[in-house]
């Protein structure tokens, strides 16, 4: 059940709100023509279209913008599969500020070379997106550097909520939204958004079959330690930190976890791209899949999908087209 609103979590999606108004432009809700008909309205939240190609610079935009100037002049160290390290450099060079990423090393070639043109000091790490969360932390602490995790604050979760308050300007009684899972910030901050802004919105979260951690956690009660497979969605991809806030956010206000496979997520994807001329990256592809898996349930209602990246590597989308 979800938990009752006027949280503080929801006071501080406001203060983001105000804050990213200065530095982000809004997001287009564009209509989908393959999906939508008389009776039903499918819309693509376009996060593809944000400066960095992804959702992620709203909560980087929010904590460093949060930050004192003298937390900034030391510097930023963070954990990334390429978008959250991404959207720290890009507020990291507006600022005046420097950032170290650390991520896996088979980071997408596209993320990789996104952060390499921003000026970021890239450091790549063997196995799961957590051991770089893991890295990166012991890296920041050992060098006195703020360490900013790429779902596990506040203001990370507080930025990606401002989705949630763009969603409610353009159409006030969605029914449903659809959001790939990773870490759990993206969700987190939507979910509550919307049980604030609109009580009938249902938020369902999406995962692939081949990196459903947090999803697995919800369902045991408790964050788990599980291995995950390689998959299209990699920027959902990975373990997720002991004792995040995502947890329970998760668990108090998303309303449906379905798992897709990776068939389902490539389809998906080339049917996005298809649809919007626009493109997307395979966490996309898992939030389409998700909302494919039960377009019977939503006949006749307003549903709209997270776009939430655009970066995908040459190679894959060729694969993919």
């Amino acid at each position: 059940m979800k938990k009752e609103t006027g949280t503080a979590q929801f006071i501080e999606i406001a203060k983001a709100s105000a804050r990213l108004s200065k530095v982000i432009e809004p997001t287009p809700l564009r209509l989908s023509n393959m999906f939508s008909d008389d009776d039903t309205l499918v819309y693509y939240k376009m996060e593809n279209l944000n400066p960095t190609g992804s959702f992620k610079l709203r909560g980087a935009a929010n904590k460093l913008l949060s930050m004192s100037d003298d937390q900034r002049k030391k510097g930023v160290v963070t954990a990334s599969t390429g978008n959250h390290g991404a959207g720290i450099g890009y507020m990291c060079k507006k600022l005046g500020s420097k950032a170290t990423v650390f991520t896996p090393d088979d980071v997408s070639q596209a993320k990789y070379d996104g952060m390499i043109s921003l000026g970021i000091n890239v450091v790549k790490t063997a196995g799961d997106p957590i051991n770089g969360e893991i890295a990166a932390r012991e890296y920041a602490a050992e060098n006195n550097i703020p360490f900013v995790s790429p779902y596990n604050d506040v203001d990370i979760v507080a930025g990606q909520g401002t989705i949630g308050f763009e969603l409610f300007a353009d159409v006030q009684d969605l029914d449903g939204v659809f959001v790939s899972l990773g870490g759990g910030g993206l969700m987190s901050g939507i979910a509550i958004a919307m049980a604030n802004l609109s009580k009938k919105t249902k938020i369902i979260a999406c995962s692939p079959t081949n990196s459903k951690v947090m999803m697995m956690s919800i369902a045991a009660g408790e964050i788990l330690d599980l291995p995950s497979e390689p998959t299209l969605s990699d920027g959902t991809a990975g373990g997720v930190e002991k004792g995040t806030i995502t947890f329970e956010y998760c668990r108090d206000y998303v309303d449906e976890y379905i798992e897709v496979s990776e068939q389902e997520i490539a389809s998906a994807l080339g049917l996005f791209i298809e649809d919007s001329h626009c493109i997307g990256e395979g966490a996309v592809g898992t939030a389409l899949a998700g909302y494919l898996q039960q377009k019977s349930k939503w006949q006749g209602k307003k549903v709209a999908i997270i776009v939430c990246g655009g970066n995908i590597a040459r190679e894959t989308l060729k694969q993919i087209l």
